[in-house]
């Protein structure tokens, strides 16, 4: 399967996930920690899609303790779309530890668009970061 097939894949997989949990009314039957408990859970799921999803909802709802799982993930996710979706949701989250591990990674990562999209987060947040000075 190419590769642009497979992302697409990720992506429509990461949005009907996002639908179905959204119209299961999850996030009214549950309180607000047990439902970043249970995304924080769904990291480790085998389904890329729903890794992805997760971390992806994570980010949204700017979880804090969602970063250090999330860290771990951007380093041991094996594959690129996914590591890409946990350092777009560490970029929403936001806090002072993301930019250290989003530059650690970006000079480690084994994939080049990976790096990419690094680079392009980190020099948001530093602009961010010395606007709000």
């Amino acid at each position: 399967m190419k590769t642009a097939s497979k992302l697409g894949l990720i992506l429509t997989l990461a949005l009907v996930l996002t639908v179905i949990v959204s119209s299961a009314g999850l996030t009214q039957e549950m309180n607000d920690k047990d439902y970043n408990q249970y995304l924080l859970k769904m990291l480790n799921d085998d389904n890329l899609g729903i890794r992805s999803s997760a971390a992806q909802l994570l980010g949204e709802r700017k979880v804090q303790e969602a970063v250090k799982p999330l860290a771990k993930m951007l380093k041991s996710e094996k594959h690129y779309a996914v590591r890409i979706m946990v350092a777009l949701a560490l970029y929403q989250i936001g806090t002072e530890e993301v930019l250290p591990v989003l530059k650690d990674r970006a000079k480690r990562d084994s994939n080049k668009t990976v790096r990419h999209v690094l680079a392009g987060l980190i020099e948001s947040m530093e602009t961010n970061q010395y606007a709000k000075k």
